[in-house]
C-alpha cells in the first residue's frame, strides 16, 4: 500500500471518532467553531491537525464555511466531505448541529465497516484465487509423480510441450484476471 493511500486510511478511521466527538461537545452546548478548536488541540492525531488548521483559519478572520469548503478540496476524500457536509447543514443552513454530526459519525463508521469487510473478504478471494492457479501445476506434478507415462509424453512429445505450454499460458491468463478482478472489487 503506498505511503498516500495509508494516510487516507488512517483519515478515515478517524473521521467518524471526529465526527462523534464533534457532536459530543455539541450536545454539550459548544459552538461548531468550539468543537473544532476543542477537538483540534488535544489530541496529536492528524484529523485534529486538519481541525487545528480549520480553526486557525477562522481565527485569522476567515468564514468558518470557507474554512471547511477548503479542508473538503485539500482532501480528495469523500469521508472528509460527509462530515464537511454535517458541519455545513448545521451551521451554515441552521440545521441541527448535533444531529447532523451524529448522522455523519453513524455514517463514516458505516462506511468503515464496510471497507474493512470488502478487504476481508478480498483476501478470501486472493486464497481462492491462489489455490486455482496453483491446482493445475500441483496436478500435473502429482500425475507425473504417480504414472512416469505421463511425465515422458508432457516432456518428450510435441504434443506434451504443446500442452504443457498451452496450460502454462492459460494459467498464467487466469491468474492475471483473476487479479484484476480482486483488484477492481475493491475500488
Amino acid at each position: 500500500m503506498t505511503r498516500m493511500r495509508r494516510a487516507e486510511r488512517l483519515l478515515d478511521q478517524q473521521l467518524p471518532g471526529a465526527a462523534a466527538g464533534l457532536a459530543r461537545s455539541v450536545h454539550a452546548g459548544a459552538t461548531l467553531l468550539g468543537a473544532i478548536e476543542e477537538f483540534g488541540s488535544v489530541s496529536a492525531q492528524p484529523i485534529s491537525f486538519d481541525l487545528a488548521t480549520i480553526a486557525a483559519s477562522v481565527r485569522r478572520g476567515g468564514s468558518l464555511d470557507a474554512a471547511l469548503r477548503n479542508w473538503e478540496l485539500s482532501r480528495a476524500n469523500c469521508s472528509v466531505g460527509v462530515l464537511v457536509a454535517a458541519c455545513r447543514f448545521g451551521h451554515a443552513e441552521g440545521g441541527n448541529l448535533a444531529a447532523a454530526l451524529d448522522g455523519a459519525a453513524v455514517s463514516l463508521l458505516d462506511r468503515l465497516e464496510v471497507a474493512d469487510e470488502a478487504r476481508a473478504l478480498s483476501s478470501q478471494a486472493r486464497s481462492s484465487s491462489a489455490v486455482l492457479v496453483a491446482l493445475p501445476l500441483f496436478g500435473a506434478a502429482g500425475f507425473s509423480i504417480l504414472d512416469p507415462a505421463v511425465a515422458a509424453t508432457l516432456f518428450t512429445t510435441t504434443a506434451g510441450w504443446i500442452c504443457l505450454v498451452l496450460g502454462l499460458g492459460l494459467d498464467a491468463l487466469g491468474a492475471l484476471v483473476l487479479s484484476r478482478m480482486v483488484r477492481s472489487a475493491l475500488r
